[in-house]
């Protein structure tokens, strides 16, 4: 491997750290939607445009050495390289949140009902599964949520590798 595809290897891995710091960032209290994801990797992206960036100067130096591929890797870098639409894992609705407790609550009941319970035990029965499943569906919601945009994040990434190999067949 010669020294510009090594130099663009390291930096190509910079540029992914970047862009993946920028999205978890970014998803941080709201969902990461497919315009924002475009958004942050074209702000990125165009470090590799910059003279004052490492991305910008090893480009720049590289068009001097032979400014035909460079454009064709600018070209890349800025016009073409945009994610496409994720398929995301569906969630718990927010009514679910109060839809499982009750009819947890209804099973309590029916449970008191089928065993005759007393006033207290039959209170009882009804009330806990209703007060034990509203932050057991909550925490499992958030865990759904946190995992979709881990996962999103992800596949967002991922997506960043033909552009880097077009350009790895590019340099070579």
């Amino acid at each position: 491997m010669d020294a510009s595809k090594e130099k663009f290897e390291s930096l190509w891995n910079n540029f992914v750290s970047l862009v993946k710091s920028k999205l978890m960032q970014a998803s941080r209290g709201r969902s990461l939607t497919q315009p924002l994801a475009n958004l942050i990797l074209s702000e990125a992206a165009h470090t590799w445009v910059s003279e004052y960036d490492l991305n910008g100067k090893w480009l720049y130096k590289y068009a001097e050495e032979n400014e035909k591929k460079a454009a064709l890797i600018k070209e890349i870098l800025l016009t073409d390289m945009q994610f496409s639409e994720i398929k995301q894992k569906g969630t718990l609705p927010d009514y679910c949140n109060y839809i499982i407790p009750a009819i947890g609550a209804a099973a309590g009941y029916a449970i008191g009902e089928y065993f005759k319970f007393n006033n207290i035990w039959h209170i009882v029965s009804t009330v806990a599964p209703a007060v034990l499943l509203v932050p057991a569906v909550k925490t499992y919601r958030n865990y759904q949520q946190s995992a979709n945009k881990a996962n999103s994040i992800n596949l967002y990434i991922e997506q960043l590798a033909k552009y880097r190999d077009s350009i790895i067949s590019i340099l070579s």
